[in-house]
């Protein structure tokens, strides 16, 4: 039975609400969604770009994702069980703003997959909607349409106006699958839980079943008549490699032909899509009841069989569809609206025309209207659950990050907000691009290709750092080194070709970056305090006794500038403190000053009669200050706080603060302890001499 157990802490989610977890196959349909939803357009996408050659391209494509991709996640997975994928490894191996940035630059090109595969699902879903032979399907159709029209006209005004592009029906039902998400996703906003699952299994099934029986028949009548087979390979090695361009000059050789399947992977680079969604879903697999919650071995296992299992099915999938519908389906009608254009493999369940044979031939007996219909029906519920699936991804994925980088606002979380946020942004990308396939391809194949090329380089980072202390050739990764190679390249490669589809990433890379720098910054003086960590027992206690003392004073001490004897002089004559007043020195040492929640680790010590508390890897010092002294309030005597003057121009300091996490230390940790909850009386004192 699946088991509810409580999120990773190590992951630091937003929330604590359980996590529903269940076996790996039931998870591998849940990703199959997005990953396996792809044969409804990527076969026609292929052809599209590589004509006749289009088989021997999409066989480059499956030995990247059997040789690169897959070596690549199934390392991600063992690095990052928590569920955040490559994104949280480069947030570990690059501290710092640096990283800080990157992971930002990274979410935006994360949110412009997700979105984009939102909008060209319920694209390509209109397709089938809208272009089904099935005549009682059309009837339907168009008389939804004619009504839509009819009832247009006694709309109110505004409404007639904002609805007046409307008049294309494919941008219509392209909304109306939009909708029909929007509503699955408002029931199931709780995350993926049973019923989700469930149903995912129940539609990847079915919508599998389908495509195997369709593509066995396509390869039984391939078989069955190899003059096909034999006519294809002679015009692939004429050079017939392209439907819209005339056949190149004189026979090419297998070094030609291998060259050019692989310069062709950047433009098909979408069945690759579903990889990173696997490692979002990586908290939902369960492993094993005797995990390590900082490294569950068993869900680390499991995860990379569902990576194995699918990269294994979708290439066979992917090859022999491609196969099929190349060699079968008239060139025409991959350039015919309304037949094979962006639904190949549903041509061929509705029993379209073959090419070079018979009128009404069809590849097996039950092949036609009837099956076609199903087929369409299976095929357009799983592009609008890969949406569903990709809107709850989205919602598990950005705000946890943005959240605990100090880069959203809590009552933003609170009301689920993002949730409308992006239905908001996927609706704008529909209209913008008039809900047709084609123009959504650039940008959505760009930012696939961009996550891999992220994943791909953490992958190299995380074995350099891993190796440490060897010779620097031997710290190099030379597979994973060449893989990002490749993905780097294709990037580049996309990014070159269709600007248009880049140009829309960082639109969004630019939105997080302004949203994000005016959060952070109107958030940097919020007490954002987890709790405190210790070096040792004999700190713990200590620093229990400290807590208890009658009248505790703190005096921060920046090392280097003087010796704490001296500053223990300067501090007692400038404040006036009698020698038998007790001293307590807190020693801060900054970390990783980008980090937005912080969890001191404390070292507290008799050194040369004197208590000092060495704070380590802090990433605010006033922020580690308020904490203490807030802390030793609950207990005891309020502390006070006494510090010397500074001399630092205020915008200076306040900038110090926010990027660097020191500056104007003193008004810092006023205002920290203003916003605590501490009664008045009760509230430490901030002492300036």
């Amino acid at each position: 039975m699946p088991a509810e157990v409580t999120a990773d802490s190590s992951s630091e989610p937003p929330s604590t609400r359980p996590i529903y977890q269940t076996a790996w196959p039931w998870i591998l349909c849940v990703v199959g969604l997005d990953y396996m939803s792809t044969l409804g357009y990527v076969p026609s996408i292929a052809f599209d770009v590589a004509g006749r050659l289009a088989p021997l391209a999409m066989a480059g494509l499956v030995l990247i994702t059997l040789f690169g991709a897959l070596p690549i996640y199934w390392y991600v997975a063992g690095r990052s069980p928590h569920g955040q994928g490559s994104a949280s490894m480069l947030e570990r191996l690059i501290p710092g703003w640096l990283g800080k940035l990157l992971i930002l630059i990274l979410l935006g090109f994360a949110a412009t997959d997700l979105i984009f595969t939102r909008t060209f699902s319920a694209a390509d879903a209109a397709e089938h909607v809208l272009h089904s032979p099935d005549a009682d399907w059309q009837k339907t159709v168009d008389g939804l349409g004619n009504r839509w029209e009819n009832q247009r006209h006694v709309l109110p005004d505004w409404v007639g106006k904002l609805t007046a592009n409307w008049s294309s029906r494919q941008l219509a039902v392209t909304m109306l699958m939009l909708l029909i998400g929007v509503v699955i996703t408002v029931i199931f906003r709780k995350g993926f839980r049973k019923r989700f699952i469930q149903i995912s299994v129940a539609t990847v099934v079915i919508y599998m079943a389908l495509n195997a029986l369709l593509i066995a028949c396509g390869l039984s009548y391939l078989l069955e008549r190899p003059e096909l087979m034999d006519h294809w390979w002679k015009s692939v090695m004429n050079g017939d490699w392209r439907a819209r361009s005339a056949a190149a000059e004189g026979v090419v050789d297998s070094a030609q032909l291998v060259e050019t399947a692989f310069t062709l992977f950047p433009k098909i680079a979408l069945g690759l899509s579903g990889f990173e969604m696997a490692m979002l879903l990586m908290p939902l697999v369960r492993g094993r009841a005797n995990d390590d919650p900082a490294r569950p071995k068993g869900r680390i296992r499991n995860t990379r069989k569902l990576l194995l299992v699918s990269a294994l099915l979708m290439s066979v999938y992917l090859l022999s569809s491609s196969l099929v519908t190349t060699i079968l389906i008239p060139p025409e009608a991959f350039r015919t609206a309304g037949q094979a254009q962006n639904r190949a493999l549903a041509y061929l369940a509705h029993g379209g025309a073959l090419a070079g044979m018979p009128a009404g031939e069809r590849i097996a007996p039950f092949i036609g209207i009837e099956f076609g219909t199903l087929y369409d029906l299976s095929t357009i519920a799983i592009l609008c659950l890969s949406g569903v699936a990709v809107s709850l991804c989205l919602v598990e994925f950005v705000p946890p990050y943005l959240h605990r980088l100090g880069m959203e606002f809590e009552w933003i979380r609170k009301i689920g907000a993002m949730i409308y946020i992006f239905t908001a942004l996927k609706i704008a990308v529909t209209f913008y691009y008039h809900a047709n396939v084609d123009q959504q391809r650039g940008a959505y194949t760009t930012s696939v290709l961009v996550i891999f090329t992220s994943a791909a380089f953490a992958a190299v980072l995380d074995v350099w750092k891993k190796r440490a202390g060897r010779a620097k050739i031997w710290r190099i990764a030379p597979w994973f080194s060449l893989v990002t190679l490749v993905f780097l390249m294709s990037s580049v490669e996309a990014i070159w070709n269709q600007p248009g589809g880049s140009a829309i990433s960082l639109w969004f890379i630019g939105f997080i970056l302004l949203t994000s720098i005016l959060t952070r910054f109107y958030r940097s003086t919020e007490l954002r305090f987890k709790g405190f960590d210790f070096a040792d027992e004999a700190s713990r206690q200590l620093y229990e006794k400290l807590k208890t003392a009658d009248f505790p004073i703190l005096v921060p001490h920046r090392m280097g500038k003087q010796v704490i004897e001296d500053k223990e002089v300067e501090i007692r004559a400038l404040h006036r403190l009698a020698a038998e007043v007790p001293l307590v020195f807190v020693v801060v040492d900054l970390g990783d000053t980008s980090t937005f929640f912080i969890r001191p680790l404390l070292e507290v010590k008799r050194e040369n009669g004197r208590v000092v508390i060495r704070v380590h890897s802090a990433a605010s010092v006033s922020h580690v200050l308020a904490a203490i002294a807030i802390d030793m309030s609950r207990v005891g005597v309020a502390p006070e706080i006494h510090f010397g003057w500074s001399d630092e121009n205020p915008i200076t300091a306040n900038l110090h603060f926010v990027l660097f996490g020191h500056g104007n230390v003193p008004w810092m940790v006023y205002t920290l302890l203003r916003q605590s909850e501490l009664p008045e009386a009760q509230r430490p004192r901030v002492v300036v001499g």
